[in-house]
């Protein structure tokens, strides 16, 4: 017997409520989830403390004047300041490849359980007789992945920031981070990676027959990471990020357009 609403609950102000409730309801799911805490917990450890602490702060405290003076011939740019110039070197081909992780993997490994954790949990069916649309059901899943998954990565974006500002100070004089570079990498270039991240998964989601399958597929999309990578290496990071910003930031708009006849419930159910 299907189950009859309220007018309260099918009002606006009442669809919006259960729209939000089911977003609550998976954030209490990934608590208790290791299979999606765990990584929400190592990844931003391992990128925001452990990476910029050995692999940049360590070897900056252990070198010498002769060190650096050799690395100044290399980049004779930063000749008067060859600790800025070590800092701007490592941060761009090192820190911010990896950086980019964080968003692209919080998202998609909690858009991955979106879909295929209910089909576990047999609670999909219940969901989708609820009286929301099909737009607010998948904005409720987006909104799911989307806010822990920026929030996350804002803070730690944060985090890196003062952990290197309290090495550099005494070098430098002033803050090194954050610059214009690093507020663009984690408020524009992160939130269009993670929405389209978040897309990936949310789909792969309710095509796949589990978690473990779904992560998997969705888990490609950090392939991306690689590109940041190369670019970074080869001194063009800050195109490259421009460029996928746009790119991506297009496909999230045809996406968006697309997602009512690719998130239906007549597709959802088939699939179930």
């Amino acid at each position: 017997m299907e189950k009859s609403y309220s007018p309260k609950e099918t009002s606006k102000l009442g669809r919006l409520r259960l729209l939000l409730k089911i977003s609550k309801k998976d954030w209490k799911e990934i608590r208790t989830n290791k299979q999606i805490l765990v990584p929400m917990i190592i990844l931003p450890i391992m990128f925001t403390v452990f990476f910029p602490i050995v692999g940049i702060i360590l070897p900056l405290m252990s070198m010498t004047p002769a060190d650096l003076a050799e690395f100044a011939l290399l980049f004779p740019e930063y000749a008067a300041q060859p600790v800025l110039g070590y800092l701007h070197f490592y941060v761009s081909t090192m820190l911010r490849p990896f950086f980019v992780m964080i968003p692209l993997m919080l998202t998609s490994v909690i858009a991955a359980d979106s879909w295929a954790g209910e089909k576990e949990r047999k609670t999909a069916e219940s969901l989708l007789l609820l009286p929301l649309s099909d737009t607010e059901l998948l904005v409720a899943k987006v909104l799911a992945s989307l806010i822990p998954g920026l929030v996350i990565t804002w803070v730690c974006g944060a985090v890196v920031s003062v952990i290197l500002d309290i090495a550099a100070f005494p070098y430098l004089g002033y803050l090194f981070l954050p610059d214009a570079s690093w507020i663009y990498l984690i408020f524009v270039f992160a939130p269009v990676m993670a929405f389209f991240a978040i897309f990936t998964g949310v789909y792969v989601s309710y095509r796949a027959k589990d978690t473990k399958s779904a992560q998997q597929i969705s888990g490609s999309v950090v392939i991306i990471f690689l590109g940041v990578l190369v670019s970074g290496f080869l001194g063009v990071a800050d195109i490259v990020l421009y460029m996928l910003t746009i790119g991506f930031g297009a496909i999230d708009l045809i996406l968006v357009y697309f997602s009512p006849k690719i998130f239906s419930r007549e597709n959802m159910i088939a699939k179930f």
